[in-house]
């Protein structure tokens, strides 16, 4: 794989669709086929998994902020948690710092499952940063932590 540098003090900026388009097709790329989510899929609904990948970002985390995130009741997000606890994916504990809070996270399998859903495929992008100088190394972890910054309030 060749990797070309879009950006330097001596060139003009890469067009937003550009960047876009080229962001969208290294995701596709480091994605895994539908295949691989076969085993899951007809187990978990949409909100299932959106409550999961909250999970997996954010870590223990309260029913009234999944609520809130979710944009739906607080007893609607228990239900969710309820199922998802009987499959083995998430669990319930006690805040150590409120012994009057539950916090819901995921179990070592419901983070594997979150982690099958989104994955990259880790080989491949150790190959491709590996074929990156220093420089772009650099540049690509700024660009990266910089969009996450940014994009992370947005995403539910």
């Amino acid at each position: 794989m060749t990797a070309t540098v879009l950006v330097s003090d001596q060139q003009d900026p890469v067009a937003d669709a550009t960047l876009a388009a080229l962001l969208r097709r290294v995701f596709i790329q480091l994605q895994p086929g539908p295949e691989s989510l076969a085993d899951w899929w007809p187990n978990l609904t949409m909100q299932q998994l959106r409550v999961m990948r909250i999970l997996y970002g954010d870590g223990p985390t309260r029913v009234s902020v999944l609520a809130r995130r979710l944009h739906v009741s607080t007893p609607t997000v228990t239900g969710i948690l309820d199922r998802l606890v009987r499959q083995g994916l998430t669990y319930r504990a006690d805040d150590p710092r409120d012994r009057r809070v539950v916090l819901n996270d995921l179990t070592d399998q419901g983070r594997a499952v979150i982690e099958q859903f989104h994955p990259m495929n880790a080989e491949l992008t150790q190959q491709i940063i590996a074929q990156l100088g220093p420089v772009e190394r650099n540049a690509l972890a700024q660009g990266l932590a910089g969009l996450l910054s940014d994009v992370a309030p947005h995403v539910n």
